[in-house]
């Protein structure tokens, strides 16, 4: 797959908001029900998240057998859509789009030369703007133009689609495997780069194990090895990455300041609040910090909490977990480290989108932008909320429930908060 080759030029595509769009051809049975999927794990629940277009049926005014719309800024004869289809877009008239196109290659798309020759026209030698994702779910799929084969297909795992059934347990298990594979190279995409990427290559998406080596140690290097073994991530686990004699803290705050880190998986087992150095990592890691061209736009990174304990055991209480989402470990689920950790690699290309998003506000004075939804622990760190100085918080979705909201207003009595997509 191309790439940039000035690190400074990567870091700036990496501030051009991505929209998504799904090719499939009109002839494929399942493209519709994949596309459905994909497009509400890209925007979960009552969430926010890129905007996701369909491109399949043939474009107003086009032969039954024609080509779908032309994508935004795409140079196609004949066609005079593009100012409507800029249109549709939430940040209406940008040119700063960026395009991730996910093509759905089955062997009725293989067999369609108007459909091969499109394709091959959307590959652009500069990524800066469009990114072309082929997913192979045919043995065909890589009889497509050279400029498409040049690329590093995605592969879902499970048996071709061929003649499966929507209702199948093996399209379930191509799914799984699909959205792994668009949420790592999403991820990638739109992480901001480490301040120690190196020239034309992405960095390795990394997650950060927390955990206390008394009891919760096993169902942390189960995800580590999942991790090595099952994804193109990286781990970032103290017993094997933190050198004999280094300063604890300060290799996890390097870490994550550096941009290294993208996300953190907190392991709960019954001695994790008992241990000041969990506490401490997880408290490091869970430090908002700003933007780099914005003082007022304020970045989280995601944490997910993975609840170990067994039978009776107790424990206290971590404040500094706040809202974190929490999934319960059982050590006979065998697909269960898959959950994990693509579910916390979205909430990291999300937390990236809405950080992304928030970068195309202009902010007055008295105003914040957060990329998380809000929560008293995280806020109190922001001085404007923690001197109770009158300040207005855009936070990502579409809304927070109305009890929430009443906590807040207790700890922050000068401050508003809007949703995103409330905003005017």
């Amino acid at each position: 797959m191309d790439t940039v080759t000035d690190p400074q030029a990567a870091q700036q595509t990496r501030q051009l908001i991505p929209e998504v769009y799904i090719l499939w051809h009109r002839k494929f049975p399942l493209g519709h029900a994949l596309a459905s999927r994909i497009f509400r794990w890209l925007r979960p629940g009552n969430g926010f998240g890129p905007d996701v277009f369909y491109r399949s049926l043939p474009a107003p005014g086009a032969d039954e057998n024609g080509l779908p719309p032309p994508l935004p800024h795409e140079n196609r004869p004949g066609t005079g859509s593009e100012k409507t289809l800029m249109a549709s877009s939430r940040w209406k008239g940008s040119d700063d789009n960026r395009q991730i196109v996910l093509a759905l290659v089955d062997e009725q798309l293989v067999a369609d030369y108007a459909w091969r020759h499109w394709l091959e026209s959307l590959v652009l030698p500069d990524t800066s703007t469009r990114i072309v994702l082929p997913v192979a779910l045919s043995p065909v799929a890589y009889n497509l133009p050279d400029k498409l084969r040049e690329l590093n297909f995605l592969r879902p795992g499970g048996p071709p689609l061929d003649g499966v059934k929507e209702d199948s347990d093996d399209f379930e298990t191509v799914v799984r495997s699909l959205l792994k594979q668009v949420t790592e190279v999403m991820c990638r995409e739109l992480l901001p780069l480490s301040t120690n990427a190196k020239a034309g290559s992405l960095p390795k998406v990394n997650v950060f194990l927390s955990h206390a080596k008394a009891d919760g140690l096993k169902p942390a290097r189960r995800l580590r090895d999942y991790i090595y073994s099952q994804t193109q991530l990286s781990a970032f686990f103290d017993e094997n990455d933190i050198a004999f004699g280094s300063a604890f803290g300060s290799v996890i705050t390097n870490s994550v300041k550096q941009g290294e880190t993208a996300a953190l998986i907190a392991v709960r087992s019954a001695h994790y609040s008992r241990r000041p150095w969990c506490r401490r990592e997880f408290s490091l890691f869970r430090n908002p910090v700003e933007a780099p061209t914005d003082s007022r736009n304020w970045r989280l990174f995601p944490a997910l909490i993975v609840e170990a304990m067994d039978g009776r055991e107790l424990s206290h209480g971590i404040p500094e977990m706040g809202n974190c989402p929490i999934i319960r470990w059982t050590e006979s689920d065998q697909t269960l480290e898959e959950l994990v950790i693509t579910t916390l690699i979205r909430d990291a290309m999300l937390a990236s989108f809405h950080s992304m998003f928030a970068s195309s506000f202009k902010l007055g004075k008295d105003e914040l932008a957060i990329n998380w939804l809000p929560d008293p622990t995280t806020l109190l760190q922001l001085a404007p909320l923690r001197e109770h100085q009158p300040c207005q918080v855009y936070y990502p979705g579409r809304g927070i429930p109305g009890q929430e909201l009443d906590v807040l207003q207790t700890f922050f009595p000068k401050a508003t908060f809007t949703a995103f997509e409330q905003r005017s």
